[in-house]
């Protein structure tokens, strides 16, 4: 046995040879033996390979033609490229055309796709022609699923168009499709989604089909339709464009008109922008938003729509908004249109909350190119609209109410502060004013003036017209962080002393009869004259780390309870097997006002992984404010939820608990179970097969009336490799009480 190299060029060849080629083209053909059977005619045997443009060919005997670059091989063919893999008995193959036939060929075509076909034809660099044939995205000669064909077109760079197509599980037909577009390329494609399909006792018969448009890889679009045989036909649409990487748009929207809504509208709608232009440099132009036509639209539809809206929305809140950005060393300067929307039930119905500015035009910057000191700065003019309705549902037997507060505000504030950087500390002092009026508002000002002696004051010029003025100074002590290094891990130590003084105002309440505005910051100030500490403690070691934050304070004009709020924060985080962080502020001591809650604010989240099989979620959020007796309840929620789960080997399992206080004033006794569930699912090579179980319970306030609501739903979860993934809603049982 012997092996040749025999470098086909045209320096070796006659002209004539590679008249067909470049100059640059270079073949390389290899075997144990090679025999020139004619002019420009060669035959190969024993471990042959000929490779030519990134594509390599394997055999045990070729003949090659070096002047037409047509390959004729059999015996353990094997054909590579960066593309495809692909084994046959014999090929008849032009390397300079990329086009020729096969026999009994099966291998990988890029990026995860089996084929294996009686023959095939290449009728181009991508384009291929295959009878008696399978394809799958799951290896081995007996796939798991599989799509047989009696003939089909394939396209590298698409799909592959199948005739008399049927669905395998394992090696028995399961599904007969006369004829299927099946995608092959890792390109975005233009093509159907895969589908959802369900049934609800609510929603009825669910189908919703997708169609995806990608015209270019910085655009694309998704066009679709939602039916429902009890809610009606829902339109759907989707659009992205990415410009630049500064310049991005995108635009999704739905609307149904729902023949089943309990809502006070039928015509049901959701929009979500996210767009962003900069015409020239330090120049921003936004138009952002989430938006619905009603306060039950995302507890109608949030299983069904897809998933590029918030699905997290829990406390039902939204926006809109225009915004004109400009910005360099000096100044940041913006100009917006926004609305800002919470609905929230209530006893008799449920409540929208708006906040409007048009516009809202601010200009501010902390400015460090000064010499000496840092100056901060905010100069603000808002015309404000503030609405609130009150929905009632048909068996209060009256009117809804609408509460409109309109004003014009201006306000202004500034900040000089000094770092000053000693060897062990630095003295950092600064001094603040800030000013705000209101003027034109639409419901009278009827509160006491309230004024220092010192400097600051609350006054009411008139009916329609308040202003405030504030300042004060602080005096900020960083110590440096000390440490020390014990080899396994280093413990570090950092103190800071902070103390503020400005004159005390007493802030009116808002209520039915006082109407102060507390709308935007600066509109109440708080914690006016403090002397605070806060500690800092870190260990950090090979892969692990844990930080202590404590902060405490006092605040001198609060004669009734002076220690402010403890403020501690936690955080750990080992080997990425065990992360906690933990946050809480709390009064611990003091008189409390009357429904005042002590922990206003507690979250903690752990996750623990072990042999990252197992782990386990705990989460507590709790949004508190300082109550009194005219506000006896919290706008927002207070959500709890406990999760855990285990993978073992290709089976993963979890379960959820979650509870909520959104339709009650918030305090943890008043939480309740909300929602809580499980899933299992069985992940193969290229398919998963699952189930999920989600069991609710919820106060509705719809326009018949206030009822709980209990709904137990079941879903399957089905996902093949390739053709995407489908939550398919198989039952639902939907139970309600009026109240």
């Amino acid at each position: 046995m012997y092996r040749v190299l025999l470098i086909l060029c045209i320096m070796l060849i006659s002209n004539i040879a590679y008249a067909q080629v470049n100059a640059d083209d270079e073949y390389i053909l290899e075997a144990d033996k090679v025999t020139r059977i004619g002019d420009n005619l060669y035959e190969a045997e024993g471990n042959v390979s000929l490779t030519s443009k990134g594509i390599t060919i394997t055999s045990e005997k070729m003949i090659y033609n070096s002047k037409t670059s047509r390959v004729q091989a059999e015996g353990g063919v094997i054909l590579e490229s960066p593309e495809q893999k692909m084994e046959a008995d014999k090929i008849d193959y032009n390397m300079n055309r990329q086009t020729g036939t096969a026999e009994n060929i099966q291998g990988f075509i890029a990026p995860f796709n089996y084929l294996c076909a009686k023959s095939m034809n290449k009728t181009g660099p991508s384009t291929f022609t295959v009878k008696d044939a399978k394809i799958s995205a799951c290896s081995g000669s007996v796939p798991e699923w599989s799509l047989s064909m009696y003939e089909g077109k394939l396209d590298l760079d698409g799909y592959m168009q199948m005739n008399h197509a049927t669905v395998n599980v394992v090696d028995s037909p399961f599904i007969y499709i006369p004829k299927f577009f099946y995608p092959v390329s890792s390109n975005r494609k233009t093509g159907f989604l895969m589908p959802m399909i369900g049934y609800s006792q609510k929603m009825g018969a669910i189908g919703n089909i997708q169609y995806y448009i990608a015209p270019d890889i910085n655009y694309d679009f998704t066009f679709g339709v939602g039916l429902y045989s009890e809610r009606g036909v829902m339109e759907e649409a989707e659009a992205r464009y990415a410009l630049d990487d500064k310049s991005s748009f995108y635009v999704a929207a739905e609307h149904i008109k729902d023949f089943g809504s309990e809502a006070d509208t039928k015509s049901r709608w959701r929009a979500t922008l996210r767009n962003q232009y900069v015409p020239v440099k330090n120049l921003y132009l936004n138009l952002n938003g989430d938006y619905v036509s009603d306060y039950l639209y995302i507890r109608d539809y949030n299983d069904y729509t897809s998933p590029y809206y918030n699905k997290d929305n829990y406390q039902n809140m939204h926006f809109a908004e225009l915004r004109l950005k400009y910005y360099n060393d000096f100044i940041d300067s913006h100009i917006h249109y926004r609305r800002d929307m919470l609905y929230r039930d209530t006893n008799t119905g449920y409540n929208q909350n708006q906040l409007v500015r048009m516009p809202s035009i601010r200009l501010n910057k902390i400015i460090k190119d000064i010499p000496y000191v840092f100056f901060e700065y905010d100069l603000s003019y808002d015309y404000l609209k503030y609405r609130q309705k009150t929905f009632f549902n048909n068996q209060q037997n009256k009117a809804d109410e609408y509460n409109d507060w309109v004003m014009n505000r201006f306000s202004t504030y500034g900040r000089l502060y000094t770092p000053i950087d000693l060897k062990v500390l630095t003295i950092t002092p600064s001094a603040y004013v800030g000013y705000v009026r209101w003027q034109d508002s639409t419901k009278p000002f009827n509160f006491e003036d309230s004024i220092s002696p010192d400097f600051g004051g609350i006054y009411k010029l008139n009916d329609s017209t308040a202003q405030k003025y504030w300042g004060g100074a602080e005096l900020m002590l960083s110590v440096k962080e000390i440490y020390k290094d014990y080899g396994l891990f280093r413990h570090s130590i950092q103190n800071n002393i902070k103390m503020g003084y400005s004159p005390k105002l007493n802030h009116p309440i808002s209520n039915t009869t006082t109407y102060y505005p507390d709308l935007l910051p600066y509109d109440v100030t708080s914690n006016q004259s403090t002397l605070s500490y806060e500690f800092i403690t870190a260990l950090v070691g090979q892969g692990w780390n844990m930080k202590l934050t404590l902060n405490q304070g006092v605040d001198f004009m609060n004669m009734k309870n002076p220690l402010t709020p403890l403020d501690a924060k936690f955080s750990l985080n080992a080997l990425g097997y065990l992360t906690n962080t933990t946050e809480m502020i709390y009064n611990y001591s003091g008189e409390i006002e009357e429904g005042e809650p002590r922990m206003q604010y507690f979250t903690n989240t752990l996750t623990l992984r072990f042999l990252k099989y197992f782990y386990l979620t705990n989460t507590y959020t709790y949004n508190g404010q300082v109550y009194n007796k005219s506000q006896n309840s919290n706008i927002f929620n207070t959500n709890v939820g406990i999760s855990a789960g285990i993978n073992v080997w290709r089976i993963a399992a979890q379960g959820y608990y979650n509870w909520s206080g959104y339709n009650s004033n918030i305090s943890f006794d008043n939480l309740q179970p909300k929602s809580f569930g499980a899933s299992i699912l069985y992940n193969a090579e290229c398919w998963s097969l699952g189930f999920r179980g989600d069991v609710t319970q919820s106060i509705v306030n719809s326009i018949n009336g206030q009822y709980k609501r209990n709904e137990i739903k079941l879903y399957i979860l089905f996902s093949l490799r390739g053709l995407g993934d489908s939550n398919i809603d198989a039952y639902s049982i939907i139970q309600e009480n009026p109240i």
